[in-house]
């Protein structure tokens, strides 16, 4: 039996066809890194954001009160958007006496103690 084979055969070949799946496949591995990434800068995002709040309402606090805070440190723990953190804050003294430099840096409060806070807020409260 003869096979009668013309030319220009229909198809691919598999080596072709190799190649194709492997710029199909690290194509797709490179959507995959950079959704994650996007997804991971978000949780990032929204972390930041809600200790911004803690740090905040800490510094809100301070300020609502009826004399300035005492220069020190105190630390402790609130609860905001259905997660615990923890805040420390630095309370110091500044050329001015009616006038205190207030440090607020927060943290998941799941961190480990030394891991740097998610964020950091520096603010003035004076009483007049």
């Amino acid at each position: 039996m003869i096979i009668n084979r013309s030319k220009h055969s229909k198809g691919f070949t598999l080596i072709e066809v190799l190649v194709a799946m492997v710029i199909l496949s690290l194509s797709l591995l490179a959507a995959i890194k950079v959704a994650s990434a996007v997804t991971r800068s978000a949780i990032d995002l929204q972390d930041i954001t809600i200790a911004h709040w803690v740090a905040m309402n800490k510094v809100v606090e301070l300020r609502l009160a009826k004399a300035l805070p005492r220069t020190g440190r105190s630390n402790g723990q609130d609860e905001m958007a259905g997660r615990e953190w923890r805040w420390d804050i630095l309370v110091a003294e500044t050329p001015y006496p009616k006038l205190r430099e207030v440090r607020v840096e927060v943290k998941p409060a799941t961190d480990d103690a030394d891991a740097p806070p998610t964020t950091t807020v520096i603010s003035l409260i004076s009483k007049l």
